[in-house]
Order: structure tokens, then sequence, then C-alpha cells
């Protein structure tokens, strides 16, 4: 009896057109984000910006939340108040001046002239922002540009100092964004579309996503693009 072993099983490799069937059925019906973060990893920035905002509204009246739809802050002892679902921004505030001891935002856009409008004396304004090159070689690689380039931690700094703000605290971060494989991207990008070509389609960019699976997918490694975020805290003096 042969004590050798018999010739090992290989996984069968995808054609092309099964690889594009099954992209196209990723972007045609994408799982709700909740399900696709199984397969889309992204890591956090040091900041943990509920933790912040507790300590700043400790002992306020009112707190503005610039994110559109609920409030996620948890009001006890403040008015809490948020955006219309249908506003984007905050920009052209409804609020009279001096009426918020804290503004919040979450990744949202904000007038920083309608925010220093809108905060009290001793007022804080805390933000997290994705930053202008946020995910800069995912757009470099579909060859669009950046939506916002002009978004950076110095440029959102000096409108608060411009506008009589004093800018207590400001940080920068980078972190991966990793993508099991393509599938996953082209469900993202259906459901994230800000972070894809205004034209995305999965026949339309065929070519980039074969070169994106043979980078790394096609040999058991995950995608891996980078993010940008940035934190500020400032205040408006007594």
């Amino acid at each position: 009896m042969s004590g050798g072993r018999g010739p090992s099983r290989q996984t069968r490799v995808p054609t092309t057109e099964e690889l594009m069937d099954l992209w196209r059925a990723a972007a045609e019906s994408p799982p709700p984000l909740e399900e696709l973060a199984a397969r889309v990893h992204a890591d956090t920035p040091p900041w943990d910006l509920d933790a912040l905002a507790a300590e700043a509204v400790r002992g306020t009246t009112a707190v503005l939340e610039v994110t559109a739809g609920e409030p996620t802050l948890e009001a006890e002892g403040f008015t809490l108040v948020g955006l219309d679902p249908d506003v984007q921004d905050a920009t052209d505030l409804p609020y009279p001046e001096r009426c918020f001891d804290v503004v919040v935002d979450r990744h949202g856009g904000y007038d920083a002239a309608e925010v220093a409008r809108v905060l009290r004396p001793g007022g804080v304004l805390l933000t997290d922002q994705l930053a202008g090159d946020d995910v800069v070689d995912l757009h470099a690689v579909f060859g669009a540009p950046l939506p916002r380039p002009h978004l950076t931690v110095d440029a959102r700094a000096d409108e608060l100092t411009d506008l009589g703000l004093d800018v207590t605290r400001r940080e920068t971060w980078h972190g991966p964004l990793a993508f099991d494989d393509v599938a996953a991207l082209a469900s993202y990008l259906a459901l994230v579309p800000w972070r894809s070509p205004a034209d995305f389609s999965v026949d339309g960019y065929a070519n980039t996503l074969i070169y994106l699976h043979m980078r790394a997918p096609a040999w058991g490694q995950p995608l891996v693009f980078t993010q940008s975020r940035f934190l500020l805290r400032a205040e408006r003096p007594f």
C-alpha cells in the first residue's frame, strides 16, 4: 500500500464573466450597510466624539446637533435640537443669535459663520469631519475628482479663528478602509455613491474592477484604501 497522498484539490478560479455577474448583482442589490460591515472593515480615529460631547454639554441648557434627521446625543437636562431631515448641512440656520451652548457636528457640512452666530459666549463647537482627501486613493483608481479637496483641518480652523472663535483642539487621523473583495466594494459604492464616480457602473468600469481584483482579492488579500478625518473643538470667548 502506498503511503503517498493523492493530488490536492484546487479551488476553481472563477472566469471573468462569472466575476462580472457577481459584481453586477452586488451593485444592483446591495445588502444593508449593517450587513455589509462584515465584509467592509473601517478603523476608527482615536477620539471619541460621544465622550467629548457628553463633557461639553454637561451643565448646559441648549444643544444643536448638526446631523440630518434625529439627533444621536442623549438629552439629559438640556434641550437638544436636530436639523430637519430634509436639511443636508448647517447653512442658514433657522435659529436666533447666541441661542446654543454647544454645537456638535457629525460628518455634516456646516457654515462656520452660522455656527459662530448661534453660539453663546462660552459656547463650544465640536466637529468630526471627513477630510477633503478622504479615500483619495479610491477616487484616484477610478479617475474621479475629490468632491471637497479644500476641506482641511487648517482651512476649517482658520475660518473659525477669523470669526472670533478660539480653536482649542485640532487633530487629524488616517486609517484603513478595507474590502474583502470587489463585490463588497461594488455594494459599498452603490450605498455610498459620493465615494465613487458619478457615472459608476460595473460594466462602465469593468477594466478598473478587474485590475482591483487582480491587485489583491485574487490572491486572498483585501483591497485597502485610506480614510482621512479631523477633529476640531472651538469656543466662543466670553
